[in-house]
């Protein structure tokens, strides 16, 4: 049982901290697009450079948010009935946490 628990552990970490990396990515790219000026550059890299920035890390974002509902997707749905007050009564009352 515990070397279940260290498995769903490891994986959550290798799924998680490359989303993480990516979606701060994804974000300070997409502000440097939004707000930036045309022809300037922020941190080493061009306009143009910031945009392939977002469109590369873009898809293994959406990959990897996937790999993570999946992989939560049962406390997703248990959170979800308790909070629309759909659950059972012969359902236990509490919500995976890994």
């Amino acid at each position: 049982m515990k070397e279940s628990v260290m498995n769903r552990t490891m994986t959550n970490y290798i799924t998680d901290i490359p989303l993480m990396i990516l979606t701060i990515l994804e974000g300070l790219s997409g502000i440097f697009l939004q707000f930036g000026a045309r022809h300037a550059s922020y941190l080493g890299l061009s306009m143009l450079e910031w945009k392939q920035v977002h469109i590369m890390a873009g898809m293994p974002m959406v990959i990897l948010f996937t790999i993570h509902l999946a992989l939560h997707w049962r406390w997703v749905v248990c959170v979800t009935k308790k909070t629309f007050g759909l659950n059972k009564k012969s359902e236990v009352n509490t919500c995976p946490t890994n």
